[in-house]
């Protein structure tokens, strides 16, 4: 039987429920869970701590210290935005590097980087880790942080519980763990049937593998709108009354989960016969 690709893209959709009630697992241990023990000195210099702010959040768990900096320079950089540019942008560099940890950002690419991401429901997705996490920080209500691990967990319980129809393409990473199990490579074997050629001659196709992605993947160009649809929509089911922003509480534990949960999940449950 011959396989016919179609180029036109299906609508994806999501079993929130799925997803929602894999999540349910960890959710009530995100404080032990969360671990990325960011600098906060330099916040300091920038007036946003006092030193002793900076003493007392030292003895704090790395959840509660990033939610606790997260609302203050969150506060800070939406007073700031308009009124005093060269400041907000301090904030947004210690952001994006400091907090972040994204060091390779050119500092002259990081204004227009922001203001195509706050400007458009579908920002570029170019740099989307970086931007994302400036609007997850600008406005925690509706910018969800669509970076690497976020990304690797999402699609993995996608993927594990055959909850959606649709997956996230992946920004750039530097993770070890997540690279060594490239979760594109365990989308494409488990729809291996899409990539089939019905002959060599099919593999002199120009962007054959692209052509094929597109029936498993939301394009790029729609993915942060469409990501952060199915945050808002994870988040309204996962959390009640919570004390913090629920879509910033799931970024955290979907990020948290990438490289300890879900890799142990992934390769418990992986097995190939060749």
């Amino acid at each position: 039987m011959e396989r016919t690709i179609s180029n036109i893209q299906q609508p994806q959709i999501f079993n929130i429920e799925k997803i929602v009630s894999y999540l349910s697992l960890y959710k009530d241990n995100l404080e032990q869970l969360y671990a990325w023990d960011a600098s906060f000195k330099k916040l300091v210099e920038l007036n946003i701590l006092t030193p002793e702010e900076l003493t007392e959040l030292d003895n704090q768990t790395p959840f509660i210290r990033t939610l606790e900096v997260k609302n203050k320079v969150g506060e800070a950089m939406r007073s700031t935005r308009t009124n005093n540019p060269v400041y907000f942008k301090k904030l947004v560099q210690w952001v994006i590097k400091d907090w972040g940890g994204v060091i390779g950002l050119n500092d002259e690419n990081i204004e227009p980087l922001v203001n195509n991401f706050i400007g458009s429901e579908k920002p570029p997705f170019k740099a989307i880790s970086s931007s994302s996490k400036v609007g997850a920080y600008l406005y925690p209500e509706k910018n969800a942080i669509y970076d690497s691990r976020v990304a690797y967990a999402l699609n993995w319980i996608i993927l594990s519980q055959n909850a959606g129809n649709k997956f996230l393409p992946m920004p750039q990473g530097r993770n070890s763990k997540l690279t060594a199990f490239d979760i594109d490579v365990l989308i494409r074997l488990k729809n291996v049937e899409k990539y089939k050629p019905n002959s060599l001659s099919d593999l002199d196709t120009r962007q054959y593998i692209k052509s094929r992605d597109n029936n498993n993947y939301i394009s790029e160009k729609n993915a942060y709108y469409e990501m952060n649809k199915l945050m808002l929509d994870i988040s309204s089911k996962l959390w009640q009354n919570p004390k913090y922003e629920p879509l910033f509480l799931t970024g955290m534990l979907l990020f948290s989960i990438a490289d300890t949960i879900v890799f142990q999940d992934l390769t418990s449950k992986i097995s190939i016969n060749i």
